[in-house]
């Protein structure tokens, strides 16, 4: 059981619960059994069709902004007081704005004597 449902089931459940909207109890009746057993056969509640729990999603190292910033944190005697709190506070961020990718890029081409993504 992984907690959400395929997308082809998903497909299915939505054409199931359209017809609940049917004028004809029958054919409201058929669609509400169908739905349960879409439900039902994935190993779901119901709640955890509406609320299925959160993607996590990791954080990509790929040698960029991260990188940079533990390179130039490897040089503390090259840095400003300034410029080590703001490298130090960095990784806290999930990404950079363009104002900091900026600022790491200042002070990557004067620390590290290139330039820093």
């Amino acid at each position: 059981m992984t907690g959400t449902l395929a997308a082809s089931e998903r497909a299915r459940l939505a054409k199931a619960l359209a017809l609940l909207a049917s004028d004809r109890p029958g054919e409201v009746q058929a669609a509400a059994a169908a739905a349960i057993r879409i439900v039902q056969g994935a190993g779901l509640s119901w709640q955890q069709v509406l609320k299925p729990p959160p993607v996590e999603k990791p954080l990509p190292e790929l040698g960029t902004w991260r990188q940079t910033v533990r390179e130039c944190l490897a040089r503390p005697g090259d840095l400003r007081p300034w410029e080590k709190a703001f490298l130090t506070d960095l990784p806290g961020f999930r990404r950079l704005s363009t104002k900091q990718r900026y600022c790491l890029k200042e002070i990557a081409d004067r620390v590290l004597g290139r330039g820093g993504e």
